[in-house]
This record gives C-alpha cells, structure tokens and sequence, in this order.
C-alpha cells in the first residue's frame, strides 16, 4: 500500500482555500499539519460560521486532510454493540462526518 505524502496534500488543500479569499479562512500561512493526527490540519481558532466551516471540512475531504478549529476533536461513532458505524469532527455546530460505515 502507498504512503500517502500528507505535506504535498496539504500544500494542495491550503492553495485551493486561499483561492476562495473567504473571510472566514484567515491565517492560513500560520495552519500546520497536526503532531497527533496523521492526516489532521491545525487551524488555530474557531469559525463561526457554519457554512464556512462544513465548506473547509468539504475541501479538506477532497485532500483526505481533518482540518480542525480550536476546541474540535475526531470522534468514533459506535453502536451499543460496540460496532463502529463511522468517524466525524465534533464541531459547535454537530458532527461533520469524514467516513460513514456504509450499509
């Protein structure tokens, strides 16, 4: 199986949102790939708008990067059985999914 080379990814992810020139997106020079998580981006501060932020989770799936804000976390979804049924960003607006079991 290919490593991916999640630097060249994020170096994509971050060109394709500093296109946008949203106002939401600011600092993006200062974003960084996570230390914990292999294919999580560091924003380092929080969007308040919930349009904007499912729009970076939505760029950052097409790169297969996590971007996460401040106060977010990856989260697992499970069953009462114990089953996994999916991954998602717990975000202040809900859970915005990265994999969803399918079935």
């Amino acid at each position: 199986m290919k490593k991916k080379n999640y630097k060249r990814l994020f170096n994509l992810f971050v060109k394709d949102v500093k296109k946008i020139e949203n106002s939401s997106f600011v600092n993006i020079d200062n974003w960084t790939l996570s230390d914990d998580l292999l294919n999580g981006v560091i924003i380092g501060y929080t969007i308040f708008d919930q349009s904007d932020r499912e729009l970076l989770h939505s760029i950052g799936r097409k790169y297969g990067l996590i971007p996460l804000c401040s106060d977010e976390v990856v989260d697992i979804e499970v069953s009462g059985d114990g089953e996994i049924f999916g991954s998602f960003v717990r975000t202040m607006f809900g859970k915005l999914y990265i994999s969803k079991k399918s079935g």
